[in-house]
């Protein structure tokens, strides 16, 4: 086998997913802590600065459903090297001078392409490690909050070096940076044939990036998996996953944990500063709250074990966004606790619900296209709340009254997590 075409191996691939994932949050966290500095310099009121921040989301709801068919056509490689240097070019485009639409343009432009990378890498980690999706996924995921919350702790004093500007654009340097190191997947390829051949009915061989781990998660995700001995009687088949129960309850918890999420890195700075902490204390914050989610993220695949399914873990982390929510309106002197609680829970639900994603699905086929069902209506709905949520300040003016609106959005993930947790694969044909 020749050097060109010599597979790579597991911690290159990983590597990969890493380095994309990083990229898929700074561009957008490092917002929220500049938003007022963006409203006064641009000229927009609380309404429109909550539409620029659901523009993101609201781009990755219509761009989702769009991306299985470009993985089928392009594939997973070739598609997110052009999405990354199309998230290039928007970063550059939104931190230029000028015109109001640079900065509409250039942020639509950041949702569409990171819509792409928020479908592909569940795909890529059903693919190349397809016994490993919770531990690989809170691998990803933890390194990609640990730059979001960088971006958020860095945007007032990066801003205060020049200008909002600076500090939203400083992130083009790491996109370079993962372009580079996706480049040899296209020159040397993922795997040779005998790997692919196995990925294909779900086999992955012996040392490979898919080694079994240990783990009722993993183990799950054994038994379900394609090459098993038939289609077991948990497996759900379906023509199309748009037409499957399990698919809509994945794309309902997708939404409801995104929506906190989004509302909290785009406000809560502002409803801090309302209490009257000052910005650059509320941007550190906010890069708690996000340092708290780094944590959540590695400890959330040993969560998903307890218990013979993912009940407890999907209950779990939406019971503790209700504590953490609430406490702010009835102690807010207690809001640093309240921030780690909030940190806590959404760090963890990400894994959960991008896990569910991988644990759901029969191969690495099924998983793209609930993905990207499941991201376009999740993060529909969350840029629908952030719509809402700049009306809702607008409306009645400063306060923590959102937080209490997300609790009530935290008391449907709860309620929906018992379903969605149980133990229950899809087959799309």
């Amino acid at each position: 086998m020749s050097r060109t075409n010599r597979p790579l191996g597991p911690a290159i691939l990983l590597a990969g997913i890493v380095l994309v994932a990083v990229n898929m949050r700074p561009v957008i966290t490092a917002v929220g802590p500049v938003l007022p500095q963006v409203g006064e310099d641009v000229g927009l009121g609380a309404a429109a600065l909550g539409t620029l921040g659901a523009v993101p989301v609201l781009a990755f709801a219509v761009v989702s459903p769009l991306v299985h068919p470009l993985l089928r056509r392009f594939g997973l490689e070739r598609t997110v090297l052009a999405a990354l240097l199309v998230l290039g070019l928007g970063t550059v485009l939104r931190s230029l001078p000028g015109p109001a639409a640079n900065l509409w343009v250039g942020t639509a432009v950041i949702g569409a392409t990171v819509a792409v990378g928020n479908v592909a890498l569940p795909v890529a980690v059903k693919r190349d490690f397809p016994l490993q999706v919770p531990r690989t996924t809170g691998t990803y995921v933890a390194t990609q909050t640990v730059f979001a919350a960088l971006a958020s702790g860095l945007a007032v004093p990066l801003a205060g070096l020049g200008t909002w500007r600076l500090s939203l654009g400083i992130w083009v340097v790491a996109i370079t940076a993962a372009v580079a190191l996706w480049l040899p997947r296209l020159r040397r390829g993922t795997s040779d044939a005998r790997t692919d051949a196995a990925r294909e009915d779900g086999r992955a061989p012996a040392g490979s990036a898919g080694e079994p781990a240990d783990g009722p998660a993993d183990g799950a995700a054994r038994r379900a998996a394609p090459g098993a001995a038939g289609i077991g009687s948990d497996v759900q088949r379906h023509r199309s996953v748009w037409r499957a129960p399990l698919a809509w309850q994945v794309a309902a918890y997708m939404g409801l944990q995104s929506t906190p999420f989004y509302v909290l890195i785009t406000w809560l700075p502002s409803i801090e500063q309302d209490l009257g902490i000052g910005a650059a204390e509320a941007g550190w914050h906010l890069f708690g709250y996000l340092a708290a989610a780094i944590v959540a993220n590695l400890l959330a695949p040993s969560l998903m074990r307890v218990g013979e399914d993912q009940r407890f873990a999907a209950v779990a982390v939406a019971a503790l966004m209700v504590v953490a929510t609430l406490g702010v309106t009835l102690w807010p002197g207690g809001i640093v606790l309240w921030v780690v609680l909030m940190g806590l829970s959404s760090g963890a639900a990400l894994v959960v619900t991008l896990s569910l994603v991988g644990l759901r699905s029969y191969d690495h086929r099924t998983a793209s296209q609930l993905s990207a069902m499941s991201q376009s209506l999740g993060y529909a709905l969350a840029g629908s709340a952030l719509v809402l949520a700049g009306l809702l300040r607008d409306a009645t003016g400063p306060g923590p009254l959102l937080l209490v609106c997300l609790a009530g959005v935290a008391l449907a993930q709860l309620a929906l997590g018992v379903l969605v947790g149980r133990h229950q694969v899809l087959l799309s044909d």
